[in-house]
């Protein structure tokens, strides 16, 4: 695998990772417990964002509604035209790598006039999230070239250690990110090593399906993007039971498809899943110990933390697809890396 600076950008997520756990513990902590102490006292919640800020939100509304909360997850171009009176009376939490994109932009001129509070989650503390937001959480990643690598991992954890103070867990959300972290590294190195061994599964043409369940849904989602973005080719990310609802049918001996099964509540739902598929003729890969099954290597841990680490592999597989394809890595054709306009390109 050829160097380049998307191979960079994946390789430093450990370093990424620690400085946004070292902001949100440090410079970035009072923003959290302020915002944590919003949600916790809301009386409805939506969290919405575009793309993979979208995906990186997932877990924080996973986790919500399943302590309790009212929390709706939206995408932002959704709720700017069709759902805003969602926002009536509840917390708005706004995801935007960049805090600029233009649905996010317009949407916080609407959430003043309807929504209680807005709690803005961004990389970048100059942005327009950052500064029109009630509270602004600076996520602190280290930053991207074009596609999200470092950027998405690290909206995930700071949103996750978001969920944390809410739920009255953050500093045993912190320590399971601390036992992690030395992990990521090396993970990442055995993944680039073994890049090459993705070439028999893809077929340059064929649709990669990606199914997950639970957090993990936000790695199905994401691995897609990662697919078209990087690779320039077409990939679905699916809820794994929305898959057996009719989808299933288009198996034969062309369909490839990417599982997560993280250890958690459907970890033998998705394995039972990527048996069937296996014996109706696709090709598997499953991220976690398959049992049986072809899978790719991550750390154990539990299924909250899951997205930090399985998506790793198909940032490598998505840059090894792109590099036996001869594309120019990491660079986009028609999408700039801020959009700031909903009509063209």
């Amino acid at each position: 695998m050829k160097e380049s600076r998307l191979l960079e950008d994946i390789r430093g997520q450990e370093r990424s990772l620690g400085r946004v756990l070292a902001c949100q513990r440090s410079e970035g902590h009072g923003a959290l417990l302020e915002a944590g102490k919003i949600l916790r006292e809301a009386r409805k919640i939506v969290v919405t964002g575009i793309g993979a800020s979208l995906h990186a939100a997932i877990p924080l509304q996973y986790e919500l509604a399943g302590k309790g909360f009212d929390c709706s997850i939206v995408e932002s171009g959704e709720l700017l035209h069709y759902q805003d009176r969602l926002c009536a009376g509840a917390v708005v939490v706004v995801v935007s790598r960049s805090g600029e994109s233009v649905e996010v932009v317009k949407l916080l001129g609407r959430l003043k006039r309807v929504a209680e509070r807005t709690i803005g989650v961004t990389n970048e503390a100059s942005s327009a999230l950052a500064r029109e937001a009630d509270v602004a959480v600076i996520v602190g990643s280290l930053a991207d070239e074009m596609v999200a690598v470092q950027s998405y991992t690290g909206t995930a954890a700071a949103l996750l250690l978001l969920s944390g103070v809410v739920c009255g867990e953050f500093a045993a959300r912190g320590e399971e990110l601390d036992r992690i972290l030395p992990g990521i590294s090396s993970l990442i190195a055995r993944q680039v090593e073994r890049a090459s061994e993705w070439d028999r599964f893809f077929r340059v043409g064929t649709p990669i399906y990606l199914l997950g369940r639970g957090p993990s849904y936000a790695s199905a989602l994401e691995g897609a993007l990662l697919f078209c973005e990087t690779a320039k080719e077409s990939a679905v990310g699916l809820a794994a039971g929305s898959f057996r609802h009719g989808p299933v049918e288009i198996v034969d001996q062309n369909f490839r498809a990417i599982l997560f099964a993280p250890a958690g509540r459907t970890r033998e739902l998705t394995l039972g899943l990527g048996r069937d598929l296996v014996r109706f003729g696709g090709a598997v890969r499953l991220g976690e110990d398959g049992e049986g099954l072809t899978f790719v290597e991550v750390p154990l841990v539990s299924e909250w933390l899951a997205p930090l680490v399985d998506i790793i592999p198909l940032q490598v597989a998505a840059l090894q697809l792109a590099c036996s394809k001869g594309l120019e890595i990491g660079k986009f054709r028609f999408a700039p890396q801020v959009t700031r306009d909903e009509m063209k390109f």
